[in-house]
């Protein structure tokens, strides 16, 4: 049976908010893809058959421009930082990170994405550029397990541009920013794309398994990725991950300064991974293709091939998040988290989801264990029937949580996951999960301590952290709360936007200034000489879509 869910975002939101708070982002979370012709916005949506069409109004688009153009006529943000200049005339480089890992030695799956990139075709606009590393066997192409290289994968092949780089560590910061830096002396852009392939486990272990690597417990950690990022100097217009479960806050607000959008998996990812094929193809086609057009692109393509593929497909999610909205998520979730502690401390929140196929989960995510053999459990490692639970990695569901506590700080949490989600899909299994978890370390103090470090490394807030540490003897933590009333009841993100109050969210009855010049995450930032609007005159009118698809992938 067909599902569309429709959701409304929220302008009053996105531009109260940005009016007093010098975030960076843009007045309007979807200005650039407003502003894209209609040509662009109606290109068909790969493996569906039917694409977006012009879904704004000439009258919702003019109120759009207007708002957008108003607040930016006022300095009270800046504009994307990407800037693309149309009509297809920009120039991509697209840097895949691929760390072949025993995802290559054993199942030959980068090599298979690779293939997939070769048969996407190719573009004199476009360079898709791939550092392979961490695998003790490379199935096809030629690539090398001794040494780490730097290859061009387009129609004519997979082609060898850089050599003699010595066997790099996937989980060195250094290996990382090295090829930012490379790629984009090499081959500027108007426009690059950042991609890690390997395993992933959430924003405590982070990215990346390398098996030359002697130290088996070794990963690239957000903390880590926040310092290549950095000195690789470059600024994304988006940074996607195909990898397990790191569409979670906290990675997102680790990538917050370096790229404009972010495409996540809130789920386990099946050996599949991403589809490389068709949404290379759309950028091909079309350089000036809007980020969330793009994005979108992405999702289907991925959850698509999962549907499709009985055998080696699973249970599959994938978000396009709009990085612009990360600071009034995490003021939201953190209001709604100290608002809601004993609630949150008396039940276990995490998911308990089980996948039987460990596709391209990190061996890391497993909760660390005793160095005494006698105090292993088996059950440390896995749940009963030997299969990983997203529980057993601390993950728990934003939405998931938001709405199942329902208080008074629950609906601006809803309503601003709802903006931060500029596209998401999923299969029928993941249909529950909602897009973005976060992560509540439930009785495990060697993995809030592995947290912390990495936390207080990449600059969140100190009060947070030390309130996280509450989690390791919370009286709940063995009673997990059940989310099955909610997982058939739930109708999507168009129950949850509506007529919000924001003004009375963000300012409580004082002033922009008094709200705002408490509040710090990254660092020191406040209302300035921003002057506090009210835009209650403002007509809401702004759809985008989202979807979910039944087994047979139907519209």
């Amino acid at each position: 049976m067909r599902k569309r869910i429709i959701s409304k975002a929220i302008v009053s939101l996105i531009t109260a908010f940005c009016l007093v708070v010098n975030t960076g982002c843009a007045p309007i979370s979807f200005l650039d893809y407003l502003l894209e012709d209609e040509e662009t916005e109606s290109t068909s949506t790969s493996g569906t058959g039917n694409g977006t069409g012009n879904i704004y109004s000439s009258g919702t688009m003019a109120a759009q421009t207007a708002v957008a153009a108003g607040l930016l006529e006022n300095g009270a943000v800046r504009e994307p930082k990407v800037k693309l200049k149309g009509n297809g005339e920009d120039t991509v480089t697209v840097l895949i990170y691929m760390n072949g890992s025993d995802l290559e030695s054993e199942s030959g799956e980068a090599s298979t994405d690779l293939s997939e990139m070769v048969k996407a075709g190719s573009s004199d606009k476009v360079n898709v550029l791939v550092q392979t590393m961490g695998t003790k066997k490379w199935t096809n192409y030629g690539i090398s397990s001794r040494k780490s290289q730097i290859y061009s994968v387009d129609g004519s092949g997979v082609n060898l541009v850089k050599d003699d780089m010595g066997q790099l560590d996937c989980t060195d910061p250094n290996a990382l920013s090295d090829f930012i830096a490379w790629g984009a002396a090499n081959y500027p852009a108007d426009r690059y794309i950042l991609l890690f392939w390997d395993h992933g486990g959430g924003p405590v272990y982070g990215f990346g398994s390398d098996e030359w690597n002697e130290d088996e417990y070794a990963s690239l950690t957000i903390d880590e990725m926040q310092t290549a990022l950095s000195r690789g100097g470059v600024y994304f217009d988006f940074i996607g991950m195909d990898c397990c479960i790191m569409s979670c806050l906290e990675v997102c607000a680790a990538l917050y300064d370096y790229c404009d959008y972010a495409v996540l998996s809130e789920d386990f990812e099946s050996g599949l991974g991403w589809n490389y094929t068709p949404w290379l193809s759309a950028l091909y086609e079309n350089t000036s293709i809007s980020t969330p057009q793009l994005g979108k692109e992405i999702v289907d393509a991925m959850v698509q091939a999962n549907v499709e593929d009985s055998y080696a497909g699973d249970d599959s999610i994938l978000a396009v998040i709009d990085q612009a909205m990360l600071r009034v998520l995490w003021q939201t979730w953190t209001d709604f988290a100290y608002a809601n502690e004993s609630t949150l401390l008396n039940s276990n929140y995490s998911r308990p989801v089980q996948r039987e196929d460990n596709g391209r989960i990190h061996p890391l995510i497993k909760p660390r264990f005793s160095d005494s053999w006698d105090d292993f459990s088996f059950s440390d490692y896995y749940s009963e029937e030997g299969e990983p639970e997203m529980s057993e990695y601390y993950v728990t569901d934003i939405m998931a949580v938001a709405s199942n506590i329902d208080t008074a700080e629950s609906s601006a949490l809803r309503a601003a996951l709802d903006n931060a989600i500029v596209y998401m899909a999923a299969s029928e299994g993941d249909k529950d999960l909602t897009g973005i978890s976060v992560t509540l370390p439930y009785g495990d103090a060697v993995f809030y301590a592995d947290l912390k470090r990495i936390f207080t490394n990449c600059s969140f807030d100190a009060e947070y952290i030390a309130w996280l540490e509450k989690f390791v003897s919370a009286a709940g933590l063995g009673s997990y709360y059940d989310y099955s009333d909610w997982e058939d009841d739930w109708d999507g993100w168009d129950s949850y936007d509506d007529d919000y109050d924001w003004d009375s969210w963000l300012y409580g009855g004082d002033s922009c200034d008094d709200y705002w010049d408490d509040w710090d995450i990254w660092g020191d930032f406040g209302c300035d000489d921003y002057s506090c609007y009210d835009y209650d005159y403002y007509d809401d009118d702004y759809d985008y879509f989202s979807y979910y698809y039944d087994d047979d992938y139907g519209w």
